[in-house]
């Protein structure tokens, strides 16, 4: 593709010659003349020296090695992924229709151009929108909703009545619709308490590999429009998570918590079950959060902490050793001082008199000895 194109596709400005052929992509350090690589911040610049890229993608103003030809954007990361669907093009489908090694329920429904792959599992009453993918070998449960241009990932299970949204991404390994991890404590055992609810997923939502999002107890476990699981995430009973929220890998939501619009949860993070996370906030990587967070804060550590607050106390903790040195000198010399008279000991148990009304009492504690 010439350069000049892939700078149109990309909604950039080209500096350069834009008859230049761009092949593929390519690292910011090991670029070759055909093709193209992006650049985020000036801290890459000297990898890109090291290295002859046929063009570079960047922002405005950004300084580049004399003679590059550059496509500016603002967004340069979203641009870069513009132009390698351009020059590696979309993900290959398979074709449409079910495979002959399929188990098919009864009533049945698939929309046009939808596609079943070999090996798979498909329950009585699943409704498939059109351009739906099923890859081999998944298990789509009774009464399946799954909506218009959803691809599902081989071995990937949906159990019975939950509904996948439209344009929604399920990779491989995803669990959705377990029971919720619910039991009573009866007579010196547990007793399980039934999970007859559903899981709710959205339009636009992409769940990453491995994660599992559990049926409600008797209600609804919901995920809103557009929001991004990574992988291996654990979604409890009950949960609502809002719109656009993002929740990366290995973290924990557990039962009936609610996370609102544009939530983002880092890596390992857990929520405590009954408890509200507000919209916009941002919880750091292993942060543990107990208790509600209001809209737009910030939190991290364990138990969750306000983010700065956090930050000036992981600060001072760092400074203990030597501060724990410096105590020990200052013992060390007051001990000394002790031993050669210097100081009083104190009495922490005296007993400190009332002064009788109208004179004037000093009580001076570690008074220095009177010189021999």
């Amino acid at each position: 593709m010439k350069l000049k194109d892939l700078a149109q596709v990309c909604g950039g400005k080209l500096e350069g010659d834009g008859e230049r052929e761009i092949a593929d992509v390519g690292r910011v350090d090991t670029a070759t003349p055909e093709q193209i690589c992006f650049v985020t911040d000036k801290k890459y610049l000297p990898l890109l020296e090291k290295a002859r890229p046929g063009a570079v993608i960047a922002a405005p103003g950004m300084a580049l090695p004399q003679g590059t030809p550059v496509v500016r954007v603002d967004d340069p990361d979203f641009a870069f992924s513009k132009a390698v669907t351009a020059l590696r093009g979309e993900p290959m489908r398979p074709l449409p229709g079910i495979s002959e090694h399929t188990v098919i329920g009864e009533h049945f429904e698939m929309g046009e151009n939808a596609s079943v792959g070999a090996f798979s599992y498909i329950g009585a009453g699943v409704k498939l929108g059109k351009n739906v993918i099923i890859h081999p070998h998944c298990y789509i449960g009774d009464a399946v909703t799954i909506g218009d241009d959803s691809v599902i990932h081989p071995h990937v299970t949906i159990l019975e009545r939950c509904s996948i949204g439209k344009r929604c991404i399920i990779h491989p390994g995803v669990r959705i619709g377990a029971d919720g991890f619910g039991y009573h404590f009866v007579q010196g055992k547990f007793v399980k308490a039934p999970q007859r609810g559903t899981v709710v997923i959205e339009d636009e939502v992409e769940i990453g590999a491995n994660a599992t999002i559990d049926r409600a107890r008797f209600d609804v476990t919901l995920v809103k429009r557009g929001t991004k699981i990574d992988n291996m995430v654990q979604i409890a009973h009950n949960v609502q998570v809002g719109q656009n929220c993002v929740i990366a890998a290995l973290s924990g939501i557990a039962g009936s918590a609610v996370l609102k619009d544009y939530v983002q949860l880092g890596g390992n993070s857990g929520v405590a079950d009954h408890i509200t996370i507000g919209m916009g906030a941002k919880i750091a990587a292993k942060t543990g959060v107990m208790q509600d967070v209001n809209p737009g804060m910030k939190m991290a550590g364990l138990p969750a902490d306000e983010g700065k607050a956090f930050m000036r106390r992981e600060a001072a903790v760092r400074k203990l050793p030597d501060l724990v040195k410096e105590f020990r000198e200052l013992q060390a010399q007051v001990a000394k001082l002790q031993g050669k008279g210097g100081f009083e000991p104190v009495d922490e148990e005296a007993e400190i008199n009332e002064p009788e009304p109208g004179t004037v009492t000093r009580f001076i504690r570690n008074r220095p000895k009177p010189e021999e």
